[in-house]
């Protein structure tokens, strides 16, 4: 019977009572229960789950193939060879900014006509070639694409903070949380671009994009791919297994233009991390090597843009940054509380004396092309950038090596007095006509387009302005030096320091719109104009008082007796002659930094003026 067919095979009267329940064909009773005549009830049975055969492993590897073969072939993507072009991430583009609505495609080439135009000329590193179209840069890099949108957007607050957002989303997905993507060139250059513009995106209502720890960290994952992919070397030398391999993997040969991609990227890696670190006196992660400057010097020779023929500049100007630096930090230099035989002393000046050599005959070398900061983005057979396109890179670099010769020199060792007189009033000159030249460069660039100035441009173009007030005090603050040396005296009036800083000041205020995007250093610029003019009017009222022989109080620097210099050689004075108090009010918090509290400023060094030795 099909009921009972449906039914379970024991009746509830024989389950309650745990006997085996046995039915005669045919009947719908149960015997027990015919017996005892009792009402014999079966439960319905249940449904069985029909379980699914389990996949296997090699099954799931199969169908994971066929979905990735179907996603190439309904794409119709060409394929790249190993990581010359990343995979479209994240995906492909369907779901990127454009097809979300966030830009459109119009909106989308202007954004690059002005990376190309604006930006690119300032950072080497990163070379869009000027024959890809905006969709092929979409299609084939998308995430250098969205990181260019991200720097280039200068106006809409929103779509900044938007586009940022997305860029570190991906980003993290390509590094971090997708496990199936592989490290590509393309993210590096990504990362590089992101924090060449990334100290001035900001919105009004959140802090800094890139503070220093976010440059630092995007910049040491940008590293780290680097040395990932074996970039930092020379094709031939790429293994690419483990030691304990048995079987050699022979390097895959790529073409000119993807291996000049990484060679650029790996010199803009060591580059960034070089200046910001010597800078900011960190410990460098990527420094100098010779690899880095035969990457340099085959661009020069072999490069595709004339930008190309600047990187060796660069590097060896890097490299003699670095040698420089290493003189603060060489314990046989003469250092605080210790006295230094002779021997030492004259080692001093030998060291500094061929490094000066060495920076002016380098300088003296250097093409017109480049000294006078026209290093335009032009594919040598053909213009493609504009007249007006221009760049302070290697400027800005040859400044700054320059004046931190005189940093270290003049301002890092207490025992620098020991140095004979003519000595350091060449290292002054050397530094006042430096300032001079470095700010006559950088205020003929084009009103509005400090915006577009690279991270390195703008760190180093800080330091150029702190360490030239610098100069310009402790040259105004020593009246015997400045009337036994005529020319410190011209040197000074020639740099106008006070006329320089309200000249800033007055570009800055003028870019009202670029603030409420984060590019906003009025405030910083004002800060160190009242601080210049505060001690060089206490400088100057103190040599009236001097001259009239009248003891008065200044009611904003206290006055002290002019101290004497025990060593005849030695006119200079310190920060306690001057009546310069050093307290937490002379702390100079630069942009993007980290906000420290004064008395606790690990910065220390040149952005705190407060402890300068005048």
């Amino acid at each position: 019977m099909s009921a009972c067919s449906e039914r379970v095979k024991t009746c509830q009267t024989c389950a309650r009572a745990k006997i085996r329940c046995l039915r005669t064909p045919g009947e719908t009773v149960c015997d027990r229960c015919l017996r005892l005549n009792k009402q014999c009830y079966f439960r319905p049975a249940r449904m069985r789950q029909a379980w699914s055969k389990k996949e296997s492993r090699l099954e799931s590897l199969e169908r994971r193939v066929e979905e990735l073969l179907g996603q190439q072939s309904h794409g119709g993507c060409s394929q790249h060879s190993d990581h010359d072009q990343s995979t479209p991430s994240t995906t492909s583009t369907a779901g990127d900014v454009i097809d979300r609505g966030v830009v459109t495609l119009g909106e989308a080439d202007a954004l690059l006509d002005s990376f190309r135009r604006l930006m690119m000329p300032h950072f080497p590193f990163v070379v869009v070639p000027p024959q890809m179209t905006v969709s092929e840069l979409r299609e084939q890099k998308p995430f250098l694409f969205l990181a260019i949108l991200s720097v280039s957007v200068t106006r809409d607050v929103e779509l900044q903070r938007f586009l940022d957002e997305e860029t570190a989303a991906v980003l993290a997905k390509r590094t971090v949380t997708d496990h199936y993507h592989k490290a590509s060139l393309e993210t590096i250059q990504g990362i590089l671009v992101s924090v060449a513009w990334g100290q001035h995106q900001a919105g009004a209502k959140g802090p800094k994009r890139h503070a220093l720890r976010d440059f630092s960290n995007y910049l040491h994952l940008a590293i780290s791919l680097v040395v990932e992919l074996e970039l930092d070397r020379p094709v031939e030398l790429r293994k690419r297994c483990p030691r304990m391999t048995i079987d050699t993997i022979s390097p895959i040969a790529r073409p000119l233009h993807i291996l000049q991609d990484e060679q650029r990227a790996v010199i803009g890696c060591s580059f960034l991390a070089s200046c910001s670190s010597v800078i900011t006196q960190k410990t460098c992660t990527f420094p100098w090597s010779s690899r880095v400057e035969a990457f340099a010097l085959e661009l020069s020779e072999k490069g595709e843009y004339a930008s190309d023929q600047s990187l060796i500049h660069l590097v060896r100007l890097q490299h003699l940054f670095e040698r420089i630096d290493h003189l603060s930090a060489d314990p046989n230099i003469p250092t605080a509380g210790y006295t230094s035989p002779i021997g030492d002393m004259d080692a001093y000046l030998h060291l500094f004396r061929t490094m000066y050599s060495e920076l002016q005959e380098y300088t003296a070398q250097l093409s017109p092309h480049f000294t006078d900061n026209n290093c335009a983005f032009t594919p040598l057979p053909t213009r493609y950038a504009s007249a007006n396109c221009r760049t302070v890179l290697l400027a800005v670099q040859l400044h700054t090596v320059n004046l931190y010769l005189c940093q270290v020199s003049l301002f890092e060792k207490d025992s620098i007095a020991q140095l004979p007189h003519s000595i350091r009033v060449d290292i002054l000159c050397h530094g006042l006509a430096t300032a001079r030249s470095s700010f006559d460069a950088f205020l003929t660039i084009a009103l509005n387009t400090e915006r577009y100035l690279s991270y390195s441009q703008w760190l180093q173009t800080g330091f150029c302005l702190i360490l030239s007030c610098k100069l310009a005090l402790m040259a105004a603050s020593d009246k015997s030096m400045r009337l036994n040396e005529p020319r410190v005296q011209a040197l000074v009036d020639k740099l106008d320091m006070i006329r320089v800083l309200d000249t800033c000041v007055s570009r800055q205020l003028s870019q009202e719109p670029d603030r409420k995007t984060g590019f906003d250093y009025s405030g910083w610029l004002q800060w160190i104009q009242e601080w210049v003019e505060r001690h060089y009017n206490a400088s100057t009222s103190r040599e009236k008082v001097s001259q009239g022989g009248i003891a008065v109080e200044h009611t904003i620097v206290p006055v002290h007796p002019q101290h004497q210099p025990t060593h005849s050689a030695a006119p200079f004075c310190t920060a306690d002659d001057l009546g310069i108090p050093v307290s937490t009010e002379d702390y100079i918090p630069w942009p993007g930094f980290p906000d420290v509290v004064p008395s606790d400023n690990v910065l220390g060094g040149w952005m705190d003026l407060g402890v300068i030795s005048l």
